[in-house]
């Protein structure tokens, strides 16, 4: 079974999240909303959901997140059976992360990979494409857009509520911790759309330094061989899905 783990401020969006998510996993599944509307930090919120969540894969996913496709929890399933080193799946994610940038784009293409559909409520409805190709991809650490782990490796891991307070860098934290335990990857067989983008303020700034700080032992950290040159930095790239896409939400 599939635990679906949100943290919820907003109580319509979190309903129309359930609604999407279950319509569209394809199998059974739970959903478990933790009430954020309190101050709760997002870590604090997956680390009490994961507490409740009765499935063996648990799937962490922000309340702004709707998925596109059917079957996504088929998907899930399927990769974590036929691969027992696998721990973590994401959407997107890197391949390297540098010692002293802390952004996972950082490392630009071809190092980065997978996607990210935005319908932001101005109407704005595009794709954030990190890279061109379609597949699985062997990553160091996945954005939190979406993260679908085995329950069983939070025997090990535990997003970090004391150091990362706030909304930012809980992901590329947990990932660290995956990364010394099991392999993780991304896929674009997975597609979801946000409604909101994220802001690069000071209390992001603020937090990639802690995550910088927190992991300096261990940075830099990649799956590849080849080391990215900042030099010759090749950024993501938008695509404008308006005629391209179906834009309804599947309820």
């Amino acid at each position: 079974m599939i635990s679906i783990i949100t943290c919820y401020r907003h109580p319509v969006l979190q309903a129309i999240q359930e609604r999407n998510a279950k319509k569209t996993v394809g199998t059974e599944c739970e959903f478990i909303g933790i009430d954020g509307s309190c101050g709760k930090s997002i870590a604090s919120a997956y680390n009490e959901g994961k507490s409740k969540a009765k499935g063996d894969f648990l799937v962490f996913i922000p309340e702004d997140a709707l998925f596109m496709k059917m079957n996504w929890g088929i998907s899930i399933e399927q990769r974590f059976n036929t691969d027992p080193l696998l721990g973590l799946i994401g959407i997107a994610g890197t391949q390297f992360l540098f010692q002293d940038k802390y952004s996972w784009t950082a490392a630009g293409r071809p190092f980065i990979k997978g996607r990210i559909v935005y319908h932001l409520e101005n109407g704005d409805f595009f794709a954030v494409v990190f890279s061109p190709e379609n597949g699985d991809f062997e990553v160091v650490a996945c954005d939190g857009s979406f993260m679908a782990l085995r329950a069983e490796l939070f025997d090990r891991i535990s997003f970090d509520e004391t150091i990362f307070d706030g909304d930012y860098f809980y992901d590329l934290d947990l990932s660290m911790q995956v990364s010394l335990v099991a392999r993780q990857i991304i896929t674009t067989d997975i597609v979801l759309k946000r409604r909101t983008q994220n802001v690069f303020d000071k209390r992001w700034h603020h937090y990639g330094e802690l995550f910088l700080k927190k992991h300096s032992e261990l940075l830099p950290v990649s799956c590849v061989e080849e080391v990215p040159d900042p030099a010759k930095f090749i950024s993501s790239k938008c695509v404008n899905l308006k005629g391209k896409a179906p834009m309804e939400t599947i309820l």
